[in-house]
């Protein structure tokens, strides 16, 4: 009897006996439910007890996972064994995830909504006897504001991940997001590529999508005046893959060849049509339009989402 008292005293969690009406007999002092002694009637801290047999409970300051199970002799019930986990850290951590998951998804719907505004301010444009020069700015808009919106998105919830685990990496996140406030409060202008390659490189290093750059042949010499619209069109890839393709991974390939010029996008989702196309899509078009450009999206049905985009050079260009 004295080796069973020592072992029921060692056990991890509280546990408490009692007998058929509630009473506690006997627990183990492992415990940290204030009030809980000998003689007490169970109930008056846990009123369900008896209907309840595994559940949460909140007791003072603390949260158990409670597991009660009843001790019969023949038909008749004697007792109860109630067994109390301390998993207050637990629930609060799992509480604090779902707030933070309700705050993601009242952003992600505060920017859709933005997003679908924009395209009705764009339409609302077209019949602006300034259309031309109006719809430049309306992309602009969201092109940089709406493209750095969705990275300072992004930074922030990486930013609560990281705070207690990674303090450099969470810095280094601080000042990735004060960069891009900054280049999007200056107008987002283009910075300065020696390549095509350098410039997709630098693009995708800032962000949290997977990416894979591979180059073939040649830049031609014509593709310098295209930059723009090449880092116009990857912001507005990564846009839809963050968006609406749902995957986390890119692959950018570069091809030039004699007189041409071919840009390949492709993520890891999985496209579901048929294909609608939205603000964005519609702008890469106007894009590759506006420069010389042909494109056609890849959209076979399970795979991921594709952009090809070909330039060829004039007559005597390389």
């Amino acid at each position: 009897m004295k080796n069973l008292d020592i072992l029921f005293r060692q056990m991890p969690d509280t546990a408490v006996i009692t007998d058929a009406y509630g009473y506690v007999l006997d627990f183990n002092r492992n415990d940290k439910i204030t009030g809980l002694k000998k003689g007490l009637r169970l109930t008056k801290l846990i009123p369900d007890m008896f209907t309840q047999k595994e559940s949460n409970v909140e007791i003072g300051d603390y949260i158990y996972s409670r597991v009660v199970s009843s001790v019969s002799s023949g038909k008749q019930t004697i007792g109860y064994t109630v067994i109390f986990t301390d998993v207050t850290e637990e629930v609060i951590l799992e509480r604090q995830n779902e707030d933070r998951g309700r705050e993601l998804r009242a952003l992600t719907k505060a920017k859709s909504d933005a997003n679908r505004k924009l395209a009705e301010y764009a339409l609302e444009v077209k019949n602006l006897s300034d259309y031309a020069e109006q719809l430049r700015i309306a992309r602009s808009i969201h092109d940089d504001s709406g493209h750095a919106v969705t990275e300072i998105h992004t930074i922030c919830q990486m930013c609560l991940q990281l705070m207690d685990k990674d303090i450099q990496a969470y810095r280094e996140l601080i000042e990735e997001g004060i960069h891009i406030c900054r280049k999007a409060s200056a107008g987002g202008e283009m910075e300065n590529y020696s390549s095509l390659k350098e410039l997709a490189e630098t693009f995708f290093r800032r962000g949290s999508i997977e990416n894979h750059v591979t180059c073939e042949g040649e830049e031609p010499a014509f593709m310098k005046e295209k930059y723009e619209a090449v880092s116009r069109l990857l912001k507005e890839a990564y846009h839809n893959t963050m968006e609406h393709s749902l995957g986390d991974a890119m692959d950018i390939s570069l091809t030039g060849s004699e007189g041409s010029f071919t840009l390949t996008i492709r993520d890891n989702g999985s496209f579901r049509g048929p294909l609608e196309k939205g603000f964005g899509l519609m702008a890469m078009e106007e894009y590759v339009r506006a420069s010389d450009g042909e494109i056609r999206f890849l959209t076979e049905e399970g795979k991921g989402f594709g952009i090809v985009v070909i330039w060829r050079g004039h007559e005597g260009e390389d």
